[in-house]
């Protein structure tokens, strides 16, 4: 009897641990119960935040409650058990998904790379036997034209008659070797060139960028790690970076 394919037994384990996931009854009603009111407590959430004003006490006591308010609802929200375990399962079914992906595409990239690169090593090998050939045969026609043009020269220098002379010259300087071509075969393959950077002088590089602005934008900063930096070393100061310190 012949062995199933791994990669279908994977799709079907992927399968199972799809219809794993499904969110029954039960649990639609759990999530419908905890999560209905803070939707319906968002609808003030929102309606405040549009018209909020501060010009005294009372209007800070309303914003702060409404604060402690909305920090409790995301708590819920984000600690929510039975919405957690449809995340996390998800996650295991997507990560479960990207393995059976993987478990077809990464072998079918390795064969396709060992089969092609036989024959772009012909193709390469072909062409450069065409380029030899052409330079050899472009030297010929080359060599075979100066000798023309030499020997119309020689038979200008020996007439008397500066008609003759004449015509010679032109004939020898519309002497011209002609440009051989010599096509190299190719398989068929689907190719395409792409530059790649090999490597980077980061000080080259960077000082290149006070001369030409335009290359600034392939410089990404982070700012995120500026801030991290500056909140881990307050008296830290960069020469071009303004830093603020906000109350969140």
């Amino acid at each position: 009897m012949e062995t199933e394919r791994v990669e279908l037994v994977q799709v079907n384990k992927l399968v199972e641990a799809t219809n794993a996931v499904a969110v029954s009854n039960p649990i639609r009603e759990e999530l419908i119960r905890t999560l209905s009111p803070v939707a319906e407590r968002m609808a003030g959430y929102e309606k405040l935040a549009r018209v909020i004003v501060v010009k005294e006490q009372a209007d800070a006591d309303v914003a702060a409650k409404a604060d402690k308010e909305i920090a409790a609802d995301i708590k819920l929200v984000e600690g929510n058990d039975v919405l957690s375990k449809i995340i996390r399962g998800l996650d295991q079914l997507h990560g479960k998904a990207v393995a059976v992906r993987s478990l077809f595409v990464g072998p079918m990239k390795g064969y396709r790379k060992t089969i092609r690169q036989p024959v772009l090593d012909w193709e390469a090998d072909e062409k450069k036997k065409a380029d030899d050939l052409a330079r050899k045969l472009n030297a010929e026609a080359a060599a075979k034209a100066a000798r023309e043009q030499a020997a119309l020269l020689k038979k200008a220098d020996a007439v008397k008659a500066p008609e003759k002379q004449e015509a010679y010259r032109e004939q020898a300087a519309a002497t011209v070797a002609p440009t051989v071509h010599v096509p190299a075969p190719k398989s068929g393959l689907r190719v395409s060139k792409a530059w790649t950077v090999k490597g980077i002088n980061e000080a080259e590089f960077y000082g290149a960028l006070v001369n030409n602005p335009s290359f600034r934008g392939f410089v990404e900063i982070n700012k995120i790690r500026l801030a991290r930096a500056k909140a881990a070393n307050p008296s830290m100061e960069i020469l071009g970076v303004v830093f603020e310190q906000v109350t969140r």
